[in-house]
């Protein structure tokens, strides 16, 4: 079986490691291979090492491009995709979301080859459901064109589940709903001898600053909590939260901070702050969960009422400006001292769920099923 996977950023540690899981596992006759369109965004070209030879994944990679993936053009992709598909002739392709124009080219052309085609989804339902125009009717359509072309599915969760069923996609297409991320790297990080990052007790946000992360909503919360924010992450919206922050004291913005720093973090937070008014999942509620802390997040990212379990492992809230929620959150804080040893064996427990040997095999699984159906 040879398996051709499409993907968009090399540098990106919570899909590479499933990618090397998945090479791991094929069997003597599997090939796989893994076409990725760039190296990383605009913005962190700082972050990375652009010597793949020196990556710390190891799979079967063809990079198209070394710029950054907002500079490719997507035409390029898509050409570059079908004389890949021609030349390596896979009996399954997996594609990552349905966003890059190449995507009905690479369906169709798989339809005229009998390649089984597998996406992988990340959308969850409030985020595909805005307005009744003509061009929201028009995305839409074309949206249900592509699933309805895809043989089968990796679901980013539960929540994505969802939006796949009231897409038209049968269950039985979904071959997987799980989300996992690099356990191993990230625990390598975890030493109890580190000094605690930041004076006082505090909240945790990581993540990319920009507007449906719903940051500025965020800090006017925190003028209502005992703890002090910690801000992990840049973006468009740096400037306008720095100066936000100015007039808020228990406020401290950090700019970017490498993920191999992250875990001292995050092992000295009360609690992780995700509440985005747009998120299709949130890893980093995985890598709070790993360290047995409590992730506040809205209903409206992917991973909540899935890996966020709202009363056990965290608190799931509606709208974090609403005077109920507020009130539940502080509620949520005020009885943390006494919960804490609970939501511990709770997040102990339910990340033995979400492995990556876990979601490989079943990915590897699901492979094998849709080329056997041909």
């Amino acid at each position: 079986m040879r398996i051709l996977i499409l993907h968009n950023l090399l540098w990106s540690q919570y899909k590479s490691v499933i990618f090397e899981k998945i090479a791991q596992t094929c069997a003597s006759g599997d090939e796989v291979l893994v076409v990725q369109t760039a190296i990383t965004e605009k913005g962190r070209e700082d972050l990375v090492d652009f010597d793949v030879s020196t990556y710390a994944y190891q799979f079967p990679i063809q990079l198209l491009n070394r710029i950054p993936l907002e500079q490719v053009s997507p035409w390029k992709t898509m050409m570059d995709w079908i004389k890949i598909i021609r030349k390596f002739r896979p009996d399954v392709i997996n594609l990552t979301g349905y966003s890059e124009p190449g995507t009905l080219a690479v369906l169709l052309l798989a339809r005229c080859y009998g390649i089984k085609t597998v996406m992988t989804v990340e959308s969850v339902q409030h985020l595909s459901a805005h307005g009744n125009s003509l061009i929201h009717l028009l995305k839409s359509s074309y949206k249900k064109l592509l699933l309805n072309l895809c043989d089968g599915f990796f679901s980013y969760g539960l929540n994505t589940n969802t939006f796949l069923f009231q897409s038209g996609v049968p269950k039985r297409k979904i071959q997987s709903f799980l989300n996992a991320f690099d356990k191993v790297a990230f625990l390598k990080n975890v030493t109890p001898q580190q000094s605690k990052p930041h004076p006082k007790p505090y909240l945790l946000f990581v993540g990319r600053l920009s507007p449906e992360k719903n940051l500025a909503a965020l800090l006017d919360l925190m003028k209502q909590l005992p703890f002090d924010l910690v801000v992990v992450g840049n973006g468009p919206q740096y400037e306008e939260l720095t100066q936000q922050a100015k007039s808020i004291e228990n406020v401290h913005l950090l700019g970017t901070v490498a993920w191999s720093n992250l875990a001292n973090l995050y092992q000295h937070a009360e609690a992780l702050m995700l509440v985005s008014t747009a998120e299709t999942w949130g890893m980093v509620a995985n890598e709070a969960q790993e360290l047995g802390k409590p992730v506040i997040c809205t209903s409206a990212c992917g991973c909540a009422n899935d890996l966020v379990i709202d009363g056990k492992n965290g608190l799931v809230v509606s709208d974090i400006q609403k005077h109920e929620n507020i009130a539940k959150i502080q509620a949520f804080l005020a009885n943390l001292p006494k919960n804490s040893v609970a939501i511990q064996a709770f997040s102990q427990k339910n990340s033995n769920i979400f492995t990556v040997d876990k979601l490989a095999s079943e990915m590897h699984e699901g492979f094998h099923k849709l080329v056997a159906s041909r």
